[in-house]
C-alpha cells in the first residue's frame, strides 16, 4: 500500500457529516456576544469574561452594545481595545452604532460612549 497513492481511498462525505457554521442571522444574542469575544486575544477574553452585555435598541433603531466592567482597570484596558470592539460590534448586531464602557459607582452606572470609529462622544453618570 503506498501512503501517497489516493486513487483508491474513500473520500465520500455526506452532508450530515459537516459541521456547518451557524450565520450570524440565525445567532441568538448570547452566542453573538460569544462569537464577538472569541476574535480577542486570550487576556483580552479573560477580562471580557469577567463583563456583562446588553444591547440596548434605541427608537430610531440603532442600537449601544452596553459592557458593564467590573472596574475603572478593566473599563481603561478595553477603551485601549475600541478599535478591536468596533471592528468586530457588527457581530453582534447590524444596527449598532455606538458601545459604551460603563462602570457602577455609588449605585448609578457610569458611561463612556464611543462611536463606531472609536470616538468618545459622551460620558453620562
Amino acid at each position: 500500500m503506498n501512503p501517497y497513492d489516493f486513487e483508491d481511498d474513500d473520500f465520500e462525505i455526506e452532508a450530515e457529516d459537516l459541521i456547518l457554521p451557524t450565520p450570524v442571522s440565525k445567532m441568538t444574542q448570547g452566542e453573538r456576544l460569544k462569537r464577538f469575544k472569541q476574535f480577542f486575544d486570550s487576556s483580552s477574553r479573560a477580562m471580557l469574561q469577567d463583563c456583562l452585555f446588553r444591547i440596548v435598541t434605541h427608537e430610531d433603531g440603532t442600537g449601544t452594545l452596553e459592557i458593564l466592567c467590573p472596574n475603572e482597570i478593566v473599563r481603561q484596558r478595553l477603551a485601549k481595545k475600541k478599535r478591536k470592539i468596533t471592528n468586530y460590534i457588527d457581530i453582534c448586531g447590524q444596527h449598532l452604532c455606538y458601545f459604551s464602557l460603563c462602570i457602577e459607582q455609588d449605585g448609578q452606572l457610569d458611561h463612556q460612549i464611543f462611536d463606531l470609529n472609536g470616538d468618545l462622544i459622551s460620558t453620562e453618570d
